[in-house]
């Protein structure tokens, strides 16, 4: 009301409007949403656009003009593109700013001249156009007096029944008497549609656009009218609706004095009044719930209000509230179905049997949060089914991948149509207790959008010191979620969000070695696949041999999902013989499983790989467990010093750019005309890390000096500029790879051995492990020739700082 006051207070006291001739004809763009500015007309905004805003500021200080134009589809987000906005806008000045929050601009904007957008010049910092000035026939003459007057009643009208609540506003316009001010202010700040406003801008008579601006108000008028009859008669319905509701009561009266029942309503709300009684709610619920009790007791079943609240009391009186199940506490017991149902796993069962023996000392201890990080297929989910069995309590499981709705943690409000709880308070009304052991699994594929950030949602749940006051949006109500045991599951822990993972406790999972998947194959999963392909009792003979070609030519995982399947396909073709009636008995030898399974899948591939100069094994680490792979040079003719492939990340190929510096430092340097191509195969599969700098030194090397690299060998480790190398992550997951490529000899940093503790002896007992330090070393170890041999391709200088000297060429 204020502005619309200083608009006309101060009118004389603005500046007259500047000549086109003096404008330029390239101005910037101020895309408007939802408004249209008009000549002589003020309009307040509210800018939180960074571009847009970054734009005002700047011509505020110089006094200059921008062009205001309006969005075709104002929808759309900010920046506006060309295509989005209308052709023809306002030449306008800020005439007022300020900023009363962080992130947000207040400004008033005076229209002065209407223009064409004729073409885009450009969008850096922000969009700029070519305009063409405009010129308007803005004399009134009766006809115009006669439609502002006519225009002037319509807008007293509408103040009368509070449109938009503008009553004040309105007042204030039906009381100009300047036609052209009363068509600008009216048209640019009245609610009426954008397309309205933009077809009265670009009309070139006052006759015309007062046409376009009387018929959009009569519209709104009718519109308005129409709505209040309605609310005429809804009212009236709902006395009548009151009246039914005290003769019903009136009616309930007599028939208690008569002796007669009350009627299946009022038997329902008693029964209801029980259930709540019996249950124990908390006070804080009980209270919550005694209000809706007295609301819907009032209602009628058929409205739509009594069957929400009717279904928020279901849901109350479906959830735990004081049930809980009782803890098993025998450690002994619980260390034994523990090593029932997985094999190995030493480390989160350790961390198990802990927490329960501390829970046995100290009832009142809070759950923990364990996050248990690994590859899939290492019994990451089957482990909290283990650990609810051995404790005696309920298992609940919610997957989390693509969960991008905070509305699928928290819930929806009751105030929408179809709201339910989020997935948490479902999965406990499913475990009937308030202490289940509740799985909440691919934390690390949750994702955000408009609608929220679930992971934020989950903040609160998995906060030991909170969550046992959760608010779900449905109960709006404290649910105390202390009690219980929360476990979480993970392939990579980079991508949950660090105040998430500061909650939880990371138990890593590494991949099963070869001898721990002979062991579950023949121990877990070969009687579990027998049992569910109707083979159980019969005389079938599954060989440890058969087992191990399974796994070292069928399969190639950290986890046992896959063996698991090429088991049960083994099994399927025994099963479709045996239904045929079939009653021979079956030794499942490594014959069978080609003649099951098809040709051998996975060969070793290093020895043929590096068989020629160039090509160097290395190890990787990926979110699926370990692996091996092969950095390839060669020597192109070009004037690209450097060509990278295999979707190398930005860190990788900063390790090829050292490994080339590197090079360059031990006095060896391209011919001009030739560039150096370094490839890493699978190129459909993203690669990054440090890990393969000494790989990538090693293999140009190779290259440059003519020599193969060791077939039966792999390394990993980061290289520094100065030939340094330093540790890097995933050793055992790494060590196993080389393992189940049969690769016999590896390359470690020296900072990396402390890891080997991790690994069971006899996993690298048969395995040659060299720690290096620098990549002097590493080449002293590739090459089978040794030191003299390698370094005998480069001729030694005074001046080298990797004491490798200067190379003759063999190019």
């Amino acid at each position: 009301m204020d502005w619309l006051k200083s608009i006309f207070k101060n009118a004389h006291d603005e500046p007259e409007p500047p000549d086109p001739e003096d404008l330029s004809e390239v101005l910037p763009v101020l895309p408007l949403k939802d408004a249209i500015l008009l000549p002589g007309a003020v309009l307040p905004l509210i800018v939180t656009n960074p571009t847009s805003a970054a734009l005002i500021k700047d011509f505020n200080s110089t006094n200059s003009p921008i062009v205001a134009v309006g969005m075709k589809k104002p929808h759309e987000p900010l920046p506006a593109v060309w295509e989005n906005l209308y052709r023809v806008g306002c030449v306008a000045r800020i005439t007022k700013i300020s900023s009363n929050k962080p992130g947000e601009l207040s400004i008033m904007i005076k229209g002065f001249q209407k223009v064409r957008l004729e073409e885009k010049v450009t969008d850096d910092p922000s969009m700029r156009v070519r305009i063409t000035y405009l010129r308007e026939q803005l004399e009134p003459n009766r006809q115009v007096y006669a439609l502002a007057l006519s225009t002037r009643d319509i807008l007293a009208q509408l103040a009368r029944l509070s449109y938009q609540n503008l009553d004040t506003i309105l007042s204030n316009l039906a009381k100009i008497k300047d036609p052209l001010m009363l068509l600008a202010t009216t048209a640019t700040n009245l609610p009426i549609p954008g397309t309205k406003k933009q077809q009265i801008l670009e009309e070139h008579d006052l006759e015309s656009k007062y046409t376009i601006l009387y018929e959009a108000l009569r519209e709104e008028l009718d519109i308005l009218e129409l709505s209040s009859k309605i609310t005429e008669k809804a009212r009236g319905e709902i006395n009548h609706a009151q009246r039914e509701y005290y003769l019903r009561q009136q009616l309930k009266a007599i028939k208690k004095e008569l002796g007669e029942a009350g009627g299946d309503l009022d038997d329902e709300m008693d029964e209801l009044r029980k259930e709540i009684d019996a249950k124990g709610l908390p006070e804080v619920v009980r209270t919550e719930v005694d209000k809706d009790l007295k609301r819907i007791s009032r209602m009628q079943p058929s409205s739509s209000e009594y069957v929400t609240i009717r279904t928020y009391l279901d849901w109350i009186l479906d959830l735990p509230w004081q049930e809980c199940s009782e803890d098993n506490l025998d450690i002994d017991n619980v260390e034994k179905i523990l090593d029932e149902d997985h094999f190995n796993l030493k480390k989160p069962k350790k961390r198990i049997i802990e927490y329960l023996s501390v829970k046995k000392l100290k009832r009142d201890l809070k759950g923990p949060i364990l996050c248990f990080v690994g590859p899939p297929g290492v019994g990451k989910t089957s482990l909290g089914k283990s650990i609810a069995r051995a404790m005696g309590r309920k298992f609940v499981r919610i997957s989390l991948g693509g969960v991008r709705d905070e509305a699928e943690i928290r819930g929806h409000r009751r105030t929408y149509i179809g709201a339910l709880p989020g997935r948490i308070i479902n999965g406990i009304k499913t475990a009937g207790t308030t202490n289940p052991v509740f799985m909440l699994d691919e934390i690390d594929k949750l994702t955000r959008d408009v609608h929220g950030d679930p992971a934020s949602a989950l903040l609160e749940a998995l906060d030991p010191e909170q969550n046992s006051h959760f608010t779900d949006h449905y109960l709006n109500v404290p649910y105390d979620l202390s009690r219980i045991f929360f476990i979480t599951t993970a392939n990579v822990v980079d991508t949950i969000p660090a105040a998430l993972k500061d909650r939880m406790e990371i138990v890593e999972i590494e991949g099963y070695t070869h001898e721990d998947k002979v062991q579950i194959a023949r121990n877990y999963l070969t009687p579990k696949e027998l049992e569910a392909n109707g083979l159980a009792g019969r005389c079938i003979d599954f060989t440890d041999e058969a087992i191990t070609h399974i796994i070292r030519h069928y399969t190639r995982e950290s986890g046992v999902r896959n063996l698991q399947r090429e088991i049960a396909s083994v099994l399927r073709m025994i099963a479709a013989r045996v239904a045929r009636g079939c009653t021979d008995a079956f030794a499942i030898d490594a014959h069978f499983i080609e003649k099951a399974l098809g040709p051998i899948r996975y060969l070793p591939e290093s020895k043929q790989r590096t068989r020629i100069p160039g090509v160097a094994t290395g190890l990787a680490w990926t979110p699926f467990g370990g692996e091996i792979l092969f950095v390839e040079s060669a020597l192109v003719q070009g004037k690209e010093e450097m060509i990278l492939t295999g979707q190398m990340g930005d860190v990788m190929k900063e390790s090829a750019r050292l490994a080339l510096s590197i090079i360059k430092a031990m006095g060896r340097s391209l011919e001009k005309e030739y560039g150096l191509h370094i490839h890493v195969p699978a190129g459909a599969i993203p690669k990054d890390g440090p890990s393969a700098g000494v790989t990538i030194v090693t293999s140009i090397v190779s290259l440059l000096t003519e020599r193969a690299v060791r077939d039966d060998l792999a390394m990993t480790g980061e290289i520094t500029l100065r030939g340094v190398v330093l540790p890097v992550g995933g050793i055992k997951e790494k060590v196993l790879a080389a393992r189940r490529a049969g690769i016999s000899t590896i390359i470690l940093p020296r900072m990396n051995e402390k890891d080997l503790r991790d690994i069971e002896p006899y996993v690298i007992d048969d395995l040659t492990i060299h720690f290096v330090e620098n990549i002097e070393e590493v080449l002293a170890i590739a090459f089978p020739e040794g030191p003299a041999g390698i370094f005998a391709a480069f001729d030694h200088t005074d001046g080298d700082n990797l004491g490798l000297g200067a190379p003759r060429s063999p190019l």
